[in-house]
């Protein structure tokens, strides 16, 4: 991996801690947030394996995070798949019988890229029947969780090939995890700034931890005040030992 991805990481990995050390004020005025933020964990532990694979280092949290992830999305999606088959009942409609086919047994030996695109495959076909899912009893934050289950597995789900494992593969993987981080970092930008005024504190350090690394961040700028838990966060020193995958030191 290149050293601006590397650079790029570390930046990510700042504006995680900033974001973990006032959770406890952000989560209570955007809920919606959660779903980025630990999405961006996943980013973060997706690069951590990449890096460790060019190091030959244990891939172990990352492990862990994809198992975690994995069995949440087939959790989410068995629901709907439930929903699904009912409707396959009643209409036999061609258009639902590859997604009806997924059941536990069906989606269980699929991992990575294979689990995604059926994953995916459900919440499509899901969403153009939704109404109708509905009379089901499948709601609305049924399909909401799978989307966002899809969301936090597909950053782990690039590595789950232990064949990709040096030279061109694992470099265009490290390319495909920085671009995600990106990503989630914007849709994070935005929601930061709407908290602007709420939680200046915040934005002022998670402005700076933007600043490190990309050029391309943008942000009102000016002094803000609070940043050391004062506005009811855990606090800087707590939060660079919380959950993520910053290396401790000595580590």
């Amino acid at each position: 991996m290149t050293d601006h991805e590397i650079e790029f990481a570390k930046m990510a990995r700042l504006a995680y801690r900033e974001l973990t050390d006032q959770r406890p004020q952000w989560e209570q005025r955007s809920p919606a947030m959660v779903a980025d933020f630990e999405q961006l964990n996943n980013f973060l532990q997706a690069f951590e394996e990449v890096s460790s694979r060019e190091g030959t280092k244990s891939g172990k949290e990352y492990t862990d995070a994809r198992d975690r992830a994995e069995h949440a999305a087939e959790a989410a999606a068995g629901r709907i798949v439930r929903g699904l088959r009912v409707l396959q009942v009643n209409s036999h409609n061609p258009a639902l019988a590859t997604v009806a086919s997924y059941t536990p047994n069906a989606l269980n030996p699929l991992h990575g890229e294979e689990l995604l695109g059926a994953l995916n495959a459900i919440a499509s076909a899901a969403a153009g029947v939704a109404p109708l899912l509905a009379n089901e009893g499948v709601t609305d934050e049924h399909l909401k969780t799978l989307d966002d289950a899809i969301a936090l597995y597909t950053p782990l789900a690039t590595l789950n090939n232990s064949t990709v494992k040096q030279g061109d593969g694992l470099r265009s993987t490290a390319r495909q995890v920085v671009k995600g981080l990106r990503t989630v970092l914007q849709r994070l930008d935005a929601r930061i700034d709407n908290l602007r005024d709420e939680i200046p504190g915040l934005a002022q350090r998670y402005d700076d931890a933007r600043r490190t690394a990309d050029s391309s961040y943008s942000a009102p700028t000016g002094q803000r005040e609070g940043g050391d838990g004062s506005e009811g966060g855990i606090g800087r020193e707590a939060a660079g030992n919380a959950f993520g995958p910053e290396a401790q030191p000595g580590s």
